[in-house]
């Protein structure tokens, strides 16, 4: 089965948003589903990302202080 993802170009373009949390957004894109909401886990995406998962909680929390994504709990949705 392949993956994909829709990455909003309003992220990609962003220049005071960190490299680390643009990829980040576009591995967090290819789990969500047709309402952009998805539950990975901090560990899932730290593996797939290759860095630590306190890494993985700050580009996160970066992003939504960006307003790209919302988090309520396990429940990522993307912007």
């Amino acid at each position: 089965m392949k993956r994909f993802g829709i990455v909003n170009y309003e992220v990609v373009t962003d220049p005071e948003l960190s490299l680390q949390a643009k990829g980040i957004y576009a591995v967090i894109s290819t789990y969500c589903n047709s309402n952009r909401t998805c539950y990975p886990s901090i560990a899932t995406i730290a593996d797939l990302c290759d860095v630590s998962t306190r890494t993985v909680d700050r580009k996160l929390k970066e992003l939504k202080n960006k307003g790209y994504l919302e988090r309520n709990g396990k429940i990522i949705k993307v912007l």
